[in-house]
């Protein structure tokens, strides 16, 4: 894959009107310039740490410290003994006083922090589905774009060929009046139909530059030459056959829902969070330092010191706000539960539209082919009759008027199959790179 997209990138740098893009290369551009889907690999990397601050509550914290205090007192003269410290110069009024330590705290019993922990790790969790759940959307989104630039263009070919056909009518209609051999109602009439054809070919055109534009925001600089679909592409049944399977695996691999279930049991981890703060922490602390006074007095304690202990805290009453912030974690955790159950019916009832509209197209395009060709048989055989004087121009054209219609029909069928197709994939969670290649293989270079 690698060569694959040195080989993409060299030849769309140096040669982009002489290579077609398919899918796969498509989709390569589009991880590498897409902001959005950057932004969300960084949001991904970012939430990683996580882990690093939850572990940083549960291990020790060593902290170094020093200060410099200046403490003036005057002694009361009417005191003997300060008078005679006084005199003997034993306790200065005015002493400096430096100080280092080095301190250590290690936590020994901290269920709250021990509770985000384990928060942070479904986080963790959750932050992978989210990612996977991304990554489907913006291949969804990147072959959805590039299907209906071939869409568009399929349609502005065949609204092209109609006006190209409906002008080659109009002329020898205009033609044959001048020689008396058809009236004007039916150059009129033939008139019209190529304008509607050149009205259409010019909307058509119009929504091929939009698609094109989707795409290229997706992919960067667009491409002018895309792979297109094979005429001989085949359509398959939906495996597995039955509904209710296909139901079944959006309810246990829809990445949606996986994200629900992991959303879920974040909130049950904070409730634990919030009913933790009402347990006491202890922590083992101890400290290492060295002292000096100048000048030295009677009292001066120079010299090392060191420290170690255990300490206790208990907010044994926060004026109601743990049992406020316990009852909003309750409160939080039935509306995730709710929005599970919620996430769950819409993924079951999106597959099930998903694989019965995937059956309905299979379905419909054979019937879509046959009218497509019976419609092209039909407007030769008006064409050859109107020639024989049996046929009028109003039923060539309303003939030919069908054929190119069918054909319309027919283009938007088979990609309304493809996306389909794609998101039936994407319902139970299974569209990925691999089956964006094996799209890949229903597209050929023209």
């Amino acid at each position: 894959m690698m060569k694959k997209t040195l080989v993409t990138t060299s030849l769309i740098l140096f040669s982009p009107f002489c290579f077609a893009l398919d899918l796969v290369e498509a989709y390569e551009l589009a991880k590498r310039n897409d902001p959005n889907w950057q932004a969300n690999l960084y949001q991904y990397e970012s939430e990683q740490q996580n882990l690093g601050v939850a572990k940083a509550n549960l291990l020790p914290t060593v902290t170094v410290g020093g200060s410099v205090t200046r403490r003036h007192q005057e002694l009361d003269d009417s005191n003997t003994w300060n008078r005679v410290l006084n005199t003997l110069d034993l306790m200065p009024t005015t002493t400096t006083t430096k100080q280092a330590a080095i301190s250590v705290r290690q936590p020994l019993f901290r269920l709250e922090a021990w509770q985000g922990y384990k928060q942070v790790k479904t986080s963790l969790e959750l932050s992978e589905v989210t990612l996977k759940l991304q990554r489907q959307k913006h291949l969804l989104n990147v072959s959805e774009a590039y299907f209906n630039v071939l869409r568009q263009q399929a349609l502005t070919a065949t609204n092209l060929q109609e006006e190209k056909a409906l002008y080659e009518q109009l002329r020898a209609m205009n033609a044959r009046q001048k020689e008396g051999l058809v009236s004007r109602s039916d150059v009129g009439e033939a008139n019209a139909q190529y304008q509607n054809a050149r009205a259409n070919r010019i909307a058509t055109g119009v929504q091929l530059v939009l698609a094109q534009e989707q795409l290229a925001q997706l992919i960067g600089t667009y491409q002018d030459k895309l792979a297109v679909l094979r005429d001989d592409f085949q359509y398959q049944k939906p495996v597995p056959a039955s509904l209710n399977e296909w139901a079944n695996l959006a309810e246990t691999h829809n990445l949606e829902v996986l994200q629900g279930k992991l959303q879920l049991k974040v909130a049950e981890d904070q409730r634990r969070i919030e009913q933790a703060a009402r347990y006491p922490t202890i922590d083992a602390v101890g400290s290492y330092g060295y002292t000096a006074q100048s000048p030295n007095s009677l009292i001066s304690n120079d010299g090392q010191f060191n420290q170690i202990g255990v300490e206790m805290n208990w907010n044994v009453f926060t004026s109601g706000r743990t049992k406020a912030n316990i009852q909003k974690a309750k409160l939080n955790v039935k509306k995730t539960d709710s929005q599970l159950s919620a996430i769950i019916r819409k993924a079951t009832t999106d597959v099930k539209k998903s694989y019965m509209q995937v059956e309905t197209d299979q379905s419909t395009l054979q019937a879509r082919k046959t009218a497509m060709d019976s419609s092209a048989l039909v407007s030769s055989a008006s064409q050859a009759q109107y020639n024989e004087g049996l046929k009028s121009m109003v039923d060539v054209l309303l003939a030919q008027r069908n054929a190119f219609s069918a054909k319309q029909q027919y283009v938007n069928t088979q990609y309304d199959y493809i996306l389909n197709v794609l998101r039936l994939k994407a319902a139970i969670g299974q569209l990925n790179e691999q089956e964006l290649a094996q799209m890949n293989a229903w597209l050929t270079y023209k």
